[in-house]
């Protein structure tokens, strides 16, 4: 059944019309010899991404740098905490009865952590790729990125796995630029 639904969403297409064009799967991850200051990620796709998957991906990647190198991804400064409750048996957020407060003079004196670099995001066929130093940032980053490629995945673009670290995946070709190939690339 598994494989059914696999090939069915292989095959369904890339209509952005649709309410839900992604994956009903959940997508792989994984880390080989991750460095947080010089590393790459690699996407694989269930099929070649469209121009418009390589801006959609793109502007999601860029989005995450902007964030992160504006000090986002900070957790020594989360100063509001969700408040959990339990109905019926499950976790729940409730912000109706509460009412936050922001310490800015706390958040102010945090130590600031920063995003230092990025490279541009290159595909060839099914496979993307972009190199990251994440600076000082903490895992809070990688975190807000599964979030965030979660529901990409599942509502716009199929993303099979994600890989952390390593300096080639798949058949990538180092060098190639050739749209002719199935090289695309996204300028960050």
């Amino acid at each position: 059944m598994r494989k059914k639904v696999e090939e069915r969403v292989r095959t369904k297409g890339r209509d952005f019309s649709k309410s839900k064009t992604g994956s009903v799967l959940a997508f792989k991850v994984s880390f080989r010899d991750f460095n947080p200051i010089d590393s790459y990620i690699w996407f694989e796709l269930y099929g070649s991404p469209t121009d418009r998957d390589v801006d959609i991906i793109g502007s999601v990647i860029r989005s995450w740098y902007v964030l992160g190198r504006l000090g986002s991804f900070n957790s020594s400064n989360l100063q509001l905490k969700a408040l959990l409750i339990c109905i019926d048996g499950q976790l729940a957020n409730s912000s109706v009865e509460y009412d936050p407060l922001y310490d800015a003079e706390k958040g102010f004196k945090v130590i600031p952590s920063s995003f230092h670099d990025i490279s541009d995001i290159k595909f060839q066929d099914n496979w993307g790729s972009v190199w990251v130093d994440l600076g000082t940032v903490d895992n809070f980053a990688i975190d807000a990125l599964f979030n965030c490629l979660t529901v990409l995945s599942s509502e716009y673009i199929e993303i099979e796995q994600i890989v952390f670290g390593g300096c080639s995946m798949g058949d990538w070709e180092e060098g190639m630029t050739s749209p002719e190939y199935g090289y695309k690339y996204f300028k960050i």
